[in-house]
Parts: C-alpha cells; structure tokens; sequence
C-alpha cells in the first residue's frame, strides 16, 4: 500500500471519529444523556473523556494528513501523534472495561447499543486502526508509553475518590464491585499500560 493511499486512509478515518463524536457530544448536550440527564454530565464518564480526546487528536492529525497529501510535511507532528496515542490506549482502555466488566453486569444491548455501538466498539476500532496502519508517523519512543496512560490515571484517582473516598460518584464501571478496588483498579491500571506498549509495538513494528 502506498504511502499516499495510507494517508487518504488516514483522512477518511480521523475525519469520521472527528465528526460522529462531535455529532454524539452535541447530542448529549441538546437531547441529554440517556443515563445521567444534562449534558455536561456526561463528562463524568471516561468513555465521553476518552472520544472526545481521541476526537481531538483525530482533527490534529487531519491537518498534518491534509499538508502531507500537499506535499508540504511528512509525518504528523509529534505532539498530535501523542495526544492521539493517548486517545487510542484510553478508548482501548473503555472497550475492553466494557467487554470485560460492563457487559457481564448490564447486557451488551445496553453497552454495544444505540450510541454505546460508537462510543464503546466502533470508536475504539477505527482509531487503533487508523493510528498503527495509515497515520503517517515516525517510531514512538518507550518513554511515550508512559504519557499515553496519563488521562487513565487521572480520571482512575478521580474516580477513586468520588466513588470510594467521598462516595458522590455511582460506580459506573463497577471497579469497586463488592468492595474490591484494591486488586481491580491496580489490574485495570496495569493492564492499561500493557494496552499502551501494546500499541507501541505494533505501530512501530509497521514501519519496521
């Protein structure tokens, strides 16, 4: 596949990720959320955290597309390739939070239905896919790996707080499920981490 091809499939990809959840987002603050009422509230869960940051690194990564289809760049930035790897190790992180922890507890017709197909599978997908195979790049260095798992850790201490500490938060991702936070909320932070070299390895491995 040639690098120009990879490129418009870059484009194709970042631009649907950029506009379905600015489509979404919009809804939720015209129409409300289906689960927690106004819209703002919606940010209270990492999954609308974590579109809207993979969002964002898909627009950046469209410039950067469009000036290399120009011929007037090569790769994307490097500052748009990290906020996007940790947009796509966040939304790694809510899919595999869902497939393992939210469809056992509520039903896959309420996590993979309606908008959760987008926000929970689809979003997920597309942007693992488009970041390791199309978006034009240079190698991540080890240390990246670190970064891509910051907003994971802070919402994970916010999380920790408003529902174990102050206990002002449901557990929506039922990480404190009969009390258990201190061996599910390590997992899930280790186990984000791995997601993060996960992703490394593959990208850098696809242009050898």
């Amino acid at each position: 596949m040639s690098k120009k091809t990879k490129t418009i499939l870059s484009l194709i990809c970042n631009a649907t990720v950029l506009t379905v959840t600015t489509v979404i987002i919009t809804c939720y603050f015209v129409f409300g959320h289906e689960l927690l009422g106004e819209g703002y509230k919606s940010f209270l869960l990492f999954t609308t955290d974590a579109n809207v940051l993979a969002a964002v690194g898909s627009g950046l990564v469209i410039i950067c597309d469009v000036k290399i289809l120009q011929g007037k760049r090569t790769a994307v930035a490097r500052p748009f390739t990290l906020l996007k790897y940790a947009g796509v190790v966040s939304l790694m992180l809510t899919f595999f939070v869902v497939l393992f922890l939210l469809i056992p507890v509520y039903g896959i017709a309420m996590q993979w239905g309606g908008r959760g197909f987008y926000n929970h599978l689809l979003a997920p997908v597309i942007t693992f896919v488009s970041f390791v195979f199309f978006d034009p790049h240079t190698k991540l260095r080890l240390r990246d790996s670190f970064f891509a798992i910051i907003p994971g850790l802070i919402y994970g201490a916010m999380y920790f707080l408003q529902v174990v500490v102050f206990k002002n938060w449901i557990d929506f991702y039922a990480l404190n499920s009969g009390g258990f936070w201190f061996l599910i909320m390590p997992f899930v932070i280790l186990s984000t981490y791995m997601m993060s070299l996960f992703v490394r390895f593959i990208r850098n491995k696809t242009i050898g």
